[in-house]
């Protein structure tokens, strides 16, 4: 895969660096996939306090304070769907994935959602590639290496006409600002240059949903259980339960406890 432009550069190395700083909550999918757990804000005594503020005063400092009957009243608030307790625990997750991934994901609304934009940044210019098991069903590979070949150079020349064709509205922008056609300084490549951003947002038309992004995703764990309810069953669209089930790894690595509590309310649903 080549990566074009100097961005999809450091985001690259920026993955490999954050895998390395952050080995329990950081995970690499693919080519250029990438999840990280960055923080949480709450944890089992939040959900329980929540809960408990209408019959007690009791409140709870530490998750080590938990007693048995703790548990068993979050299991019971897990098992019986009590909705509201949950959504005062809150989780910030960065993802790279491709962007037919994200157009699924982000129909999980309940959630605050910031992404990548190629109105101000080039896209990056890496895309996603199926391999062998996410080509195959039920044993039979339903489209073939020789095919992927194909798909591969496909990409390969769209990213190289972006690159090619924006290179040359820079090149016209430029000119006319020398010939001062339009104002001086307006095509500084520092600045936030309104020629070169019309040009990037008609040419990002260009860019195939195999391309990746860069998303930061703040969801209360009301909100989190819902896409682990859908995204990581057997039925969920390959490429987006890889992502699921990472989340979910990263998630029950935070809090062991509340992760055994939820599959095991699961399993009596």
């Amino acid at each position: 895969m080549t990566i074009y432009n100097e961005g999809t550069r450091e985001i690259a190395e920026e993955i490999e660096a954050r895998t390395r700083a952050n080995p329990d909550f950081a995970r690499k999918l693919g080519d250029f996939g990438f999840i990280e757990l960055e923080d949480t804000w709450g944890d089992e005594t939040t959900i329980l306090n929540t809960a408990r503020v209408s019959t007690s005063n009791r409140r709870l400092r530490s998750v080590e304070d938990l007693t048995e009957k703790d548990r068993n009243l979050l299991f019971h608030l897990l098992s019986k769907h009590h909705g509201t307790p949950f959504e005062t625990v809150y989780f910030r997750f960065r993802f790279i994935a491709p962007i037919f991934v994200l157009r699924q994901w982000v129909k999980h609304r309940i959630s605050t959602w910031n992404e990548f934009s190629m109105r101000y940044r080039k896209p990056i210019s890496a895309y996603y590639v199926p391999d062998r098991k996410a080509r195959t069903v039920e044993g039979f590979e339903v489209v073939s290496a020789e095919q992927v070949e194909r798909y591969a150079a496909l990409m390969e020349s769209i990213f190289n006409f972006y690159e090619t064709e924006y290179r040359e509205s820079c090149r016209r922008i430029d000119e006319a600002s020398d010939k001062g056609l339009i104002p001086e300084g307006k095509s500084d490549p520092a600045a936030r240059n309104p020629y070169r951003a019309r040009a990037r947002e008609i040419l990002r038309s260009a860019i195939p949903v195999s391309a990746y992004s860069d998303v930061y995703w703040t969801v209360n764990f009301r909100s989190l259980m819902n896409f682990f309810d859908l995204r990581t069953k057997e039925n969920a669209q390959y490429e987006i339960r890889e992502y699921a089930l990472t989340a979910f790894d990263l998630f029950s690595k935070k809090f062991p406890l509340l992760s055994d509590l939820y599959r095991k309310a699961g399993q009596t649903s």
